[in-house]
C-alpha cells in the first residue's frame, strides 16, 4: 500500500467516478483502476461497487475511507512539521463565502493577506451557505465564510462578527428611517434566491410576526447582489440586505437605508473549516490572519 493508491481511492470515493478521479489528480483512468485493484488485492476486500451510472463505496470501503483520509493527514502533518512553510507561502488559497461575507469581509482580508504573501494565488467562490458547507465537507475548498451556525462534528466553526439586516430602497420612495412590517407590503420586494441565508432570516422574521412571503403581491427574485442593487437603484422595489453592504451607495444618496420598527434582524458571520482535514500552508496562514483580525481564540 502506498500514498498514490490511497490518494486514488479517496478521489474515486469523492467523485464516484474513475475518470473524474483520474482527471482530478492528473493520472490516466487505467492508472487509477490499477491503483484500486492493487489496493483491493492487498486488503483482500472489495472497496467499490461498480454500476452503469457511478461507482459507490462498499461497506468495507466506507470503513476504510476514514482511515485513508487520516493516513494522508498524518503524512501532510509530518511534511508540514519539517518544512518552515510560514516563510514560503506560494500556494493557491481556495475559499468559499456566502454573499455578505464575500462582499463585506473577504476583500479586505485578501488585501491584507496579499500584502503579507504576494506570491499566493486565489480561487474565491461565492455561494449559498448550504453549498459552502457541502464543499467544506467534500474537501472542495478549505475555508468557508457563512452567515448561519453549523452544528456538525465534521465542521469547526468560529464566530467572526455580528451582522444586521436593513431595508434598502430608492430615495424616491421616501420610506422613513424606521418602518413597520405592514407598511413594507405597499412596495414590490426584490428577494434573493431560495437557499440564501439573508432571505431565510427575513422570511423567519415575517413568519414570527404573522406574515409570510405569500403576503407580498409582487416581487422580483435575483441570484446575485449586483442585480439586486441595480433593481433597487432603478426604483423597482425594496430589499433586505446586510448593513455591511452598500455604504458607498448610501453616502452617495443612490439608495436609502431603513430599519424595522422594534425588530432587530441580527445574525453572526462564521468562519468554517473541516475538522477532518489538515489545512495547506497557504490556508493555515490565511486562517492565522483571520484569527488575529477577529481575535479568534
Amino acid at each position: 500500500m502506498d500514498f498514490k493508491q490511497i490518494d486514488a481511492f479517496i478521489n474515486v470515493a469523492k467523485f464516484k467516478s474513475f475518470s473524474k478521479a483520474a482527471n482530478s489528480i492528473f493520472l490516466s483512468q487505467p492508472a487509477i483502476s490499477s491503483h484500486i485493484a492493487i489496493l483491493e488485492k492487498e486488503l483482500k476486500v472489495q472497496l467499490f461497487d461498480r454500476t452503469s451510472k457511478e461507482v459507490v463505496l462498499t461497506p468495507a470501503g466506507e470503513s476504510f475511507l476514514k482511515f485513508a483520509i487520516e493516513i494522508l493527514n498524518i503524512r501532510d502533518k509530518a511534511i508540514h512539521t519539517l518544512v518552515n512553510f510560514n516563510e514560503t507561502i506560494t500556494g493557491r488559497l481556495k475559499l468559499a463565502a456566502s454573499t455578505t461575507p464575500c462582499n463585506a469581509l473577504v476583500p479586505s482580508l485578501i488585501k491584507n493577506f496579499h500584502h503579507l504573501y504576494p506570491d499566493a494565488t486565489y480561487n474565491i467562490v461565492e455561494s449559498n451557505c448550504a453549498q459552502i458547507i457541502k464543499n467544506i465537507m467534500k474537501f472542495d475548498c478549505e475555508i468557508g465564510f457563512v452567515s448561519e451556525p453549523v452544528n456538525d462534528e465534521k465542521i469547526k466553526s468560529y464566530k467572526l462578527v455580528e451582522d444586521e439586516l436593513v431595508i434598502i430602497s430608492p430615495p424616491s420612495f421616501n420610506i422613513p428611517e424606521v418602518i413597520d412590517i405592514p407598511s413594507l407590503f405597499k412596495y414590490n420586494f426584490i428577494l434573493r434566491e431560495k437557499g440564501s441565508t439573508t432571505r431565510r432570516i427575513f422570511e423567519d422574521i415575517l413568519h414570527q410576526n404573522g406574515y409570510n412571503i405569500s403576503n407580498i403581491d409582487s416581487y422580483f427574485e435575483v441570484n446575485n447582489l449586483d442585480t439586486l442593487i441595480q433593481f433597487v437603484k432603478n426604483g423597482l422595489g425594496i430589499a433586505a440586505v446586510s448593513n455591511h453592504l452598500f455604504r458607498d451607495y448610501i453616502s452617495w444618496k443612490l439608495i436609502k437605508e431603513s430599519k424595522l420598527k422594534n425588530i432587530h434582524l441580527k445574525r453572526t458571520i462564521y468562519l468554517i473549516l473541516s475538522s477532518k482535514r489538515t489545512l495547506t500552508p497557504t490556508a493555515m496562514a490565511f486562517f492565522d490572519l483571520c484569527k488575529k483580525t477577529f481575535n479568534i481564540k
